[in-house]
């Protein structure tokens, strides 16, 4: 369900908006360039990604409804535990650490979902360093860079949300704490 605001692209998602943030602050004349700026801007490409798959492993969970589940399940996801499944995923042609045995990878990892895991891993460790350490300075470079990555990840998911192996690792996404239990 959609909830449109006055003054708002409706047919865009928070995920695309924060990447058009991401852009538009990466992009800001380099001379007036400030830290609060390239730090947003890194803050919100990783927040981008985040809410790309927090709406994808919803759509999963609940694709016609109940009102309110998407929602919710959105909400669940833990910042710590994606970070997880984006290193065991980033690991091109080894099994993800810590899938259940019962669980088969259906096909190898692709490029791109490794792509998009590596991807998710530095674009939160960067994340973490634009919002609390203030004795790292952001440099208008490294930080188109980043926004390139959150780019990136959208185009490789657009090829994988199709694949076989994307309701592993969506799955994985929400329930990689919970798997041995």
């Amino acid at each position: 369900m959609s909830r449109c605001r006055k003054g708002r692209n409706c047919s865009m998602s928070l995920a695309e908006e924060l990447l058009e943030q991401a852009r538009f602050l990466a992009s800001l004349d380099p001379h007036s360039s400030k830290q609060a700026n390239l730090r947003r801007a890194v803050s919100a490409a990783y927040y981008a990604v985040f809410h790309l798959f927090s709406a994808e492993v919803a759509a999963q969970v609940s694709p016609l409804g109940p009102i309110g589940l998407r929602e919710r399940t959105q909400r669940a996801l833990d910042h710590k535990s994606m970070y997880k499944v984006a290193h065991a995923f980033s690991l091109s042609g080894a099994r993800p650490s810590n899938l259940p045995s019962d669980i088969n990878l259906p096909e190898q990892l692709s490029p791109e979902l490794v792509s998009i895991s590596k991807g998710f891993k530095r674009l939160q460790e960067e994340r973490h360093a634009a919002d609390y350490d203030v004795t790292q300075i952001f440099g208008r470079r490294k930080v188109l860079e980043l926004v390139e990555i959150a780019e990136s990840i959208f185009q490789d998911w657009n090829k994988e949300r199709t694949s076989k192996n994307a309701p592993v690792f969506l799955a994985s996404l929400m329930f990689w704490n919970l798997w041995n239990k």
